[in-house]
């Protein structure tokens, strides 16, 4: 049987019956109701830390709920910012070494190209036996002579001055590989960073929540016990208090899950967070405006390798022209031959014209993957571009929507506390300050997830902007 709240107190004395008289004195109750209402305001500061106090006492009753321990973060001492987060591991991780071990290929593939604008030394040694007529003679001759050497392309088309132009590019290009590599994987720990920051300040709320309804639970009962609060109010809060005590267990559930996800992440310990703090950067870095992301510049300097690989027509026809030159070492040949080289020097044109059409279908392949890497870059640029429109409003209404929610929870706080005093004086039921209680911790959840989004989403624009490294501390990147 569920009694009404407010008509199931059993108080000393005779009964005394309720009074539905005439206007008077309904109009008399309300008045007086409104000046206590308003001297209850006025004596909010002072009466809060009395209600606070007399909270605290909790006699020994059959009513004690459990209390559930949520797990807390690590101390401050053991706190860690991101930036020496990222520090501290961003050479190790695997996209990183990757992108790094790429960058030092294309340069030893520069050097080939370098290589080739310069001369070929040549050593030959030959040893052997043959066979000849000579004068009408014949002669079983042994061959033992060495010979030193120098051969020097002196013009090819210009294709070897091409390759090195797209070469420099290509290495352009890996380096900002690294660095998008570096701003890839910073990027990708700070989002868990971020929600980890998010769950970690959400667990002092919700343990505060826990005691403060683990409280109010035990004095409903002690107030059911005492015949001053129904049986439907003591269900109410446990209900309030087993909500409570779920809300607990899924944050620390949450929390462990993002403090493994970011441990695994980074490959190794994880300590308790700290907020984000960027550095201070000029306007147009801030606003994504400033240089490039390496994303971008990576597919602009490819773009611009594969131009320069494109040869003009003229240089189909170019011939090859080598110098080359041979100085004898020594020569042991028996018997020795008639004449012999001591010195050798030639200059030599050469012209190779495949008959099939393999020269122009190779100029033709180098022009179509040109326009092919000058595509891919428009197009990665209108992405990042397009993102980046994107995120200015979004972050704006985070900003607004975080302001609003402070205001908010001083609001609901001033709001609780009030509540608090007006149960304790019988003027507010049970339901009506755990509601209020309620909407303070869905207000400081809402708050939370709101700075949690401002954080991804300045996390997003700096990483498009090209200023995510230098805001945290981590130089360029390259």
């Amino acid at each position: 049987m569920i009694r009404h709240p407010f008509r199931s107190c059993r108080m000393a004395g005779p009964p005394v019956a309720p009074s539905w008289g005439g206007h008077g004195l309904r109009w008399s109750g309300l008045i007086a109701g409104v000046v206590t209402l308003w001297g209850l305001a006025g004596a909010l500061p002072a009466a809060a830390q009395e209600a606070s106090a007399d909270h605290l006492v909790q006699p020994e009753t059959s009513f004690e709920p459990a209390l559930l321990a949520p797990r807390v973060p690590p101390p401050e001492a053991q706190t860690e910012s991101l930036p020496a987060l990222l520090a501290r591991v961003l050479a190790r991780d695997p996209q990183v070494r990757v992108a790094e071990s790429l960058l030092q290929a294309v340069q030893e593939r520069q050097k080939q190209a370098r290589s080739r604008l310069g001369p070929n030394v040549t050593v030959l040694a030959a040893q052997g036996r043959s066979n000849e007529i000579e004068f009408g003679r014949h002669i079983d001759r042994f061959t033992s002579r060495a010979e030193v050497g120098l051969r020097w392309n002196l013009y090819n088309g210009g294709n070897d001055l091409a390759e090195l132009d797209a070469a420099s590019r290509d290495t352009e290009a890996a380096a900002q590989d690294l660095r998008r590599a570096r701003e890839d994987s910073c990027e990708r720990v700070a989002e868990t960073y971020v929600e980890l920051l998010r769950l970690q300040s959400l667990l002092p709320l919700a343990a505060e929540r826990l005691t403060a309804v683990q409280r109010l639970a035990a004095q409903v009962g002690r107030q059911n016990q005492a015949g001053k609060a129904s049986d439907a109010d003591t269900t109410q809060a446990a209900a309030s208090l087993l909500d409570a005590e779920i809300a607990v267990e899924q944050l620390q559930a949450d929390y462990e899950s993002a403090r493994a996800k970011l441990a695994a992440q980074v490959g190794d310990e994880v300590r308790a967070v700290q907020p984000v703090q960027w550095l201070a950067l000029p306007g147009q870095a801030a606003d994504g405006a400033g240089n490039p992301p390496g994303v971008v510049l990576a597919v602009q300097r490819r773009a611009d390798a594969a131009l320069a690989r494109v040869r003009p027509t003229a240089s189909l026809l170019a011939p090859r022209i080598d110098l080359e030159l041979r100085q004898q070492a020594s020569d042991r040949t028996l018997p020795a031959m008639t004449t012999e080289q001591q010195r050798v020097w030639q200059l030599t044109a050469r012209w190779d014209i495949p008959v099939m059409g393999e020269a122009a279908a190779r100029r033709n392949e180098t022009e179509r993957r040109a326009e092919a890497a000058a595509a891919e870059a428009e197009r990665v640029a209108r992405g990042v571009s397009a993102e980046l429109q994107a995120l200015g409003p979004r972050i704006l209404n985070a900003e607004r929507a975080v302001a609003q929610l402070d205001r908010q929870i001083v609001q609901y706080g001033l709001l609780v506390r009030a509540g608090e005093l007006q149960f304790e004086a019988g003027r507010r039921s049970v339901s009506q300050l755990i509601a209020l209680r309620e909407s303070r911790y869905s207000a400081e959840q809402r708050r939370a997830e709101q700075a949690q989004r401002l954080l991804a989403a300045q996390l997003r624009q700096l990483a498009l902007g090209g200023g995510l490294l230098p805001a945290l501390g981590l130089g360029s990147g390259i």
